[in-house]
């Protein structure tokens, strides 16, 4: 039949486009689009929906361009390919005596996109990482290439259950104070929903600790554990490099420093530590006083960075009674790391930066003037030190808040004997100095042994169970007592610290020996006493 005998069948062949990969010649049908009811067109390129038109879906065979954008000459982007992950098998399914959290533990996201205020507001490049069993997450992607990642990324992460862990069981040991759980989870947890360094930080933490509570068949990976800590030092990285540095930054700093610390590290948590003074003196604390949330972190700061200044013998990384708005002010309620020792604290600062001054200090080379000047600064330390008033004004008090007045008493004749001890090795032998010691020693085993067991406040004793247990060494009773205490708070804690601080003891303990600050130096160690 001639072609003017079937007009339409030759019109038809006309437009009939090329489909890629095709011979010339080869006739292939139109191709057929997508439409929903109210007349959008769902399939097409992602150029012409991001320009709200209409797709003709005929891709060119030269450039793998659809019509319109060869007309308008724009690039044509197409939508990405997506990989799907394998269903892993669950409790029921899976294989005998594999627990979730070992399934979890292959599955680790090497990094996660987040548009975050804190962070500068840019988003992070991030690949979706293959998991040891060949399984992959599944990561979607916008139209502008940044992939779309979930808060607590994909259903088959373990975070989730990290998470749900760090709220149950490890948030209420953050706190000397009797369920005080939820007011730490206040602070840290709206930061993180708003800064995904921090909620890595918190990852970071509960999986340290759930490897000390959980069964060998069941730990978290560290190929999954190094994942998040390097989402947290990416995220300050990038914080400090933008100039963006906030709140949240520096709880990130300190989060996986304590989580370091609970873990048994004797370097690591160190070098945390003092990346969050730097960021606190570069925020200032007097901004930090100005809200809530900055007032916690001070605190939480303080603490640790005076109790790493005892057993590290460095000056606290700031002076002042920097965490408090009135260093004289009034006791009202405890707090969830000085408990009600606020006013000891500020002495505590005062003696270890004393002792920092006078390391390199000796009786035999060291000049009388010198000598007698910085005796007598000592002794100023100490008068006030013993006559400091806690300054309580109660809102209700009961057996909790006794402990908490026996623990800030522990803590006052702790930093006493300590800072005889130090005297009496700069000074040289001194009656009156062993005295004072013996006096402390009997006062924070008296203190001690009215703290309940099994009390949250229990968990600070331990720099005075230390020091106890370094004034006490010639005493066998003494010994078996302060290794019972640091025994149980190690069992029902799982904090790790508290076992290189029993080892530090017991290898003192067999040799005869109570220069703790040298075989420190011998072992290459930086314990902390929080």
């Amino acid at each position: 039949m001639s072609d003017k005998g079937n007009p339409v069948s030759a019109m038809t062949e006309s437009v009939l486009p090329m489909s890629p990969g095709s011979s010339p010649g080869a006739k292939d049908r139109l191709i057929r689009r997508r439409v929903t009811v109210d007349g959008r067109v769902r399939s097409g390129c992602l150029t012409c929906k991001t320009r709200k038109k209409k797709c003709d879906g005929q891709i060119s065979s030269v450039d793998n361009r659809c019509r319109a954008c060869i007309r308008l000459g724009l690039v044509c982007e197409q939508p990405p390919l997506r990989k799907v992950a394998p269903r892993r098998p669950t409790l029921t399914t899976g294989a005998p005596n594999t627990p979730d959290f070992a399934s979890d533990a292959d599955i680790e996201p090497e990094t996660q996109t987040h548009t975050d205020g804190m962070m500068g507001g840019s988003r992070d490049e991030t690949h979706a990482s293959n998991t040891e069993d060949g399984g992959r997450e599944l990561v979607q992607t916008s139209s502008f290439g940044f992939p779309i990642v979930p808060l607590l990324g994909t259903l088959n992460s373990i975070e989730p259950l990290l998470l749900k862990y760090f709220l149950n069981d490890v948030a209420p040991l953050c706190s000397i104070l009797q369920q005080d759980g939820a007011s730490f989870c206040s602070v840290l947890l709206p930061m993180a929903m708003v800064d995904s360094s921090l909620l890595h930080a918190l990852f970071t933490y509960a999986s340290v600790h759930f490897d000390a509570t959980a069964p060998i068949a069941t730990t978290i990976s560290p190929r999954a554990r190094l994942g998040f800590e390097s989402q947290v030092a990416r995220g300050i990285s990038n914080a400090i490099s933008r100039n963006t540095v906030t709140e949240s930054t520096v709880a990130c700093a300190l989060v996986v420093s304590t989580a370091h610390v609970v873990g048994g590290d004797t370097s690591r948590w160190l070098l945390h530590l003092q990346g969050a003074g730097h960021l606190v003196n570069h925020l200032g604390p007097p901004r930090l006083l100005k809200i809530p949330d900055g007032v916690f972190l001070l605190r939480y700061f303080a603490y640790h960075d005076i109790m790493a200044a005892l057993s590290t013998g460095r000056h606290p990384s700031i002076l002042g009674v920097y965490w408090a708005h009135d260093a004289n002010e009034e006791v009202r309620s405890a707090d969830s790391f000085m408990g009600l020792a606020h006013h000891i604290f500020q002495h505590v600062t005062n003696i270890c930066t004393f002792v920092a001054d006078t390391s390199n200090l000796d009786a035999s080379s060291t000049s009388c003037d010198r000598l007698a000047n910085e005796t007598l600064r000592a002794e100023t330390i100490a008068h006030a030190l013993r006559s400091q008033d806690l300054h309580l004004r109660l809102r209700s008090t009961d057996s909790h808040s006794e402990a908490l007045v026996h623990h800030a008493e522990a803590f006052r004749f702790a930093a006493l004997f300590h800072l005889y001890r130090w005297l009496l090795k700069i000074c040289g032998p001194s009656a009156i100095y062993e005295r004072h010691m013996a006096e402390c020693i009997q006062r924070i085993f008296s203190h001690v042994s009215l703290v309940p067991l099994n009390l949250y406040c229990e968990m600070g004793l331990l720099f005075p169970l230390f020091m106890a247990g370094i004034g006490g060494a010639n005493d066998a009773s003494a010994i078996h007592y302060v290794r019972t205490r640091l025994d149980y708070i190690e069992t029902w804690t799982k904090f790790k610290h508290v076992t290189r601080v029993r080892e530090l003891l017991q290898q003192l303990w067999d040799q005869k020996r109570t220069d703790w600050e040298a075989m420190l130096r011998e072992l290459d160690w930086h314990v902390s006493l929080a």
